[in-house]
């Protein structure tokens, strides 16, 4: 894997890259099978010291599995948060793409319930991927009347 200095992610790098896309192939045949009973799907590792290793995974792992498996298949790096994760203020920002400055103005507006842990704002991330899509669909729903209010004017753009 590839280190981006800047950030300290790690990219996939082209082996990688290979390897994500023959296995999202091979599992997404298990996924998508005609099967009316899925097989378990087993992870088998060698450690070189012991017999192999066999694991049955959960159906819904596979499924996350796969997904990971196809981001980096595209090049992307991956970072697996649990949905019951609370979030700095800064990694929120983030997340929103906005100022730490303004997503602190949100927090105190009501408009993303958060928690004091000391004199630190923690943010649920569930909570914040709510407000992300409540915002999205409202900026859509928005930028939707503006256009049929400017073409209803006449205005090219």
């Amino acid at each position: 894997m590839a280190v981006s200095a800047a950030r300290g992610i790690e990219l996939p790098d082209e082996q990688t890259v290979r390897q994500a896309e023959y296995a999202v192939q091979r599992l997404s045949v298990l996924l998508n099978g005609d099967s009316s009973e899925s097989a378990p799907v087993r992870l088998i590792g060698d450690n070189g010291k012991q017999d192999p290793i066999a694991v049955d995974l959960p159906e819904k792992a596979v499924g996350i599995i796969v997904d990971v498996l196809a981001e980096l298949a595209k090049g992307n790096a991956i970072t697996v948060v649990p949905v019951r994760a609370e979030l700095t203020t800064q990694q929120a920002a983030n997340i929103l793409n906005v100022s730490r400055p303004y997503l602190i103005g949100l927090l105190e507006e009501g408009k993303i319930p958060y928690r004091r842990a000391g004199n630190r704002r923690k943010v649920p991330l569930l909570e914040l991927l709510d407000y992300k899509r409540l915002d999205y669909a409202n900026r859509r729903e928005i930028a939707l009347k503006l256009t049929e209010e400017a073409q209803r004017i006449g205005l090219e753009y």
